[in-house]
């Protein structure tokens, strides 16, 4: 329970290494005596950790030798050890404080604009219409509406279908989408052909108007003209008419993916490095000393913040780093179930690149394995209309 946490961090408590043959014993005595440990954790067979209270930790001495085990401090925390500190190192804790306010005080400005998304809209463009908004470089972050800028943005710029703007630090990361632009609608009196928009092979035409350049079975290249708007006929000048119709061809959707049959489990050790860290707004400051001595290990974070006060959240809380060291363990997978995962992930992504209106006909996938791995090739095939029209150039 949170109130258990806060009142074992104010009393103080450390955390012990128990080693000895007899642990068993140990714990018994110390229950006898009327010591709580607490959070114990077997490290190996001759090895405990526990955590206790500061005076729980004083009366441990009366029943080390009889349990006939060595006792020794990990870590020290709580509120006791930390006032010692400050104590100690008074003009350090002040130095820290004037660092912790400078280093607010220069976060809370944007420094940077970035902007990701763009296609055919110059970047400058939009960074220019941003500074007139109010979004530019030296602005205190906390005075910007950015729900505001980003409607403004949407209905000065006609081009932009969707933006997005996030403060990352002292950087603005402004995301945009930009309209795709319909295909050209062509007035009826202006003549035209039908090319195709992709790869395919033809399974339907209906030419409603103009001529037809390809017939069911044809395998046609994007571009390729299929209904032509230049009407040729022997003893008659060329006449020029915008041609209509539906071209339906059988076009296909192909993904690669692969997938390990060996999947690695990590497999705790006992041993642990803590980090800590104050987050501050969007500022952070690294409270631990050292660097994480494991190269394998699991990192397990938890955030802790002040309670809410009245709908007022208070933007400071500790960022707790917990790299536990681990051993690889291998564990061989059943081939058919991977498989099975993969031709379910392989479809889901392909089917967001098909369009909805088109029908599926069939899907195909081959598996073959290489070196442990499962790699798949997923082909989706469809009936879909690829016809577009493209104005006559008529000199």
């Amino acid at each position: 329970m949170l109130v258990v946490k806060i009142w074992n961090y104010i009393r103080g408590y450390v955390v012990i290494r128990i080693e000895g043959l007899a642990l068993e014993k140990f714990i018994n005595y110390a229950i006898a005596r009327g010591i709580y440990l607490w959070d114990i954790m077997r490290i190996d067979y001759t090895t405990l950790e526990a955590k206790v209270g500061l005076s729980g930790y004083k009366d441990l001495r009366h029943i080390v030798k009889r349990a006939g085990c060595k006792v020794k401090i990990n870590t020290k925390i709580g509120y006791p050890f930390f006032m010692h500190k400050i104590r100690a190192r008074k003009m350090l804790m002040f130095g820290s404080m004037i660092a912790i306010f400078m280093v607010m005080l220069t976060t809370s400005f944007v420094w940077d604009v970035e902007v990701v998304g763009t296609e055919n809209i110059q970047k400058e463009e939009i960074v220019k219409k941003l500074n007139e908004l109010g979004l530019s470089t030296g602005i205190f972050k906390y005075k910007l509406d950015l729900s505001e800028i980003e409607t403004n943005m949407m209905i000065e710029m006609e081009e932009l279908a969707w933006v997005g703007i996030e403060l990352r630090g002292t950087k603005a990361i402004v995301e945009v989408v930009e309209k795709v632009q319909a295909p050209e609608k062509i007035p009826l009196e202006i003549p035209c052909d039908i090319m195709a928009s992709k790869n395919g092979i033809i399974e339907k035409v209906i030419a409603k108007n103009g001529d037809a350049m390809v017939q069911k079975g044809d395998i046609v290249k994007s571009g390729q003209l299929l209904v032509t708007g230049t009407i040729l006929r022997e003893g008659v000048d060329t006449r020029y008419v915008h041609s209509m119709g539906e071209i339906f061809a059988k076009t296909y959707y192909e993904s690669n993916d692969e997938m390990s049959i060996i999947k690695i489990n990590k497999m705790k050790t006992g041993k642990k490095f803590v980090k800590r860290t104050l987050k501050i707004g969007e500022s952070l400051l690294t409270l631990s000393i050292g660097e994480v001595p494991f190269d394998n290990y699991v990192l397990e974070t938890t955030h802790k913040r002040l309670p809410q006060w009245r709908n007022i959240i208070i933007p400071v809380e500790i960022i707790l780093d917990e790299y536990f060291e681990a051993n690889d363990q291998p564990e061989e997978l059943d081939v058919e179930l991977v498989k099975k995962a993969l031709l379910e992930k392989m479809t889901v992504d392909l089917i967001k690149q098909i369009p909805e209106d088109v029908n599926i006909l069939k899907q195909d996938i081959k598996y073959w394995e290489e070196n442990n791995i499962i790699k798949a090739k997923l082909t989706i095939e469809v009936l879909e209309q690829i016809g577009i029209q493209k104005r006559i150039n008529i000199f």
